[in-house]
């Protein structure tokens, strides 16, 4: 067993350095959240438009310089590029409509990732406790109809929740901050 050897002061102050900033910007995107709910989850919207316009142009891309796919899964991957790439620009279009759309595709998840838990501990196909399986799995069906029922103020709620817990590590990572080398 080896004794572990105490930190260099150059790789102390590298390493405060980073739990600093790293501590700082959650606390900073946990109070932006928080006092600026309605902007953040347009940004969210926005950049959600963004990565799936980027996904549409790659899979554009790739359905032209694909040489090991067949003709027809390139036409295929082509096609749902194009439609990755329209829903894309519909989301930056309209940020606020494709947060609801965000909401139901997740709640949709849920409902069949609850339901696919609670079928897997009911005949035992699960590789956990089969209790604690069907009980996750009816948490995430009743998440997933409130996130299908009321997309907005779940994805709102989460919103909150996230915005604290951001405040919440930021703080506690200034907290346990290591202490200075001697000078």
């Amino acid at each position: 067993m080896s004794v572990p050897t105490p930190l260099s002061r150059a790789t102390l102050l590298f390493h405060r350095g980073w739990v600093i900033g790293v501590a700082v910007i959650a606390i900073v995107l946990g109070l932006i959240g928080l006092i600026f709910p309605g902007a953040t989850l347009v940004l969210v919207a926005i950049v959600f438009g963004i990565a799936l316009v980027a996904v549409g142009i790659r899979r554009i891309v790739h359905s032209y310089t694909a040489s090991d796919l067949t003709r027809g899964m390139r036409w295929f991957a082509g096609i749902l590029g194009a439609l990755v790439l329209i829903a894309g620009i519909l989301c930056l279009v309209d940020p606020f409509r494709s947060l609801s759309i965000l909401g139901l595709l997740i709640g949709i998840a849920w409902v069949f990732e609850g339901a696919s838990s609670v079928i897997g501990g009911a005949i035992g196909y699960v590789g956990g406790p089969r209790s604690l399986t069907i009980v996750a799995g009816v948490v995430a069906l009743i998440a997933g109809i409130i996130m299908i029922l009321l997309p907005l103020v779940a994805l709102s709620a989460f919103l909150t929740v996230g915005s604290i817990i951001l405040i919440v590590i930021g703080v506690t990572m200034l907290l346990l901050l290591p202490r200075r080398a001697a000078m």
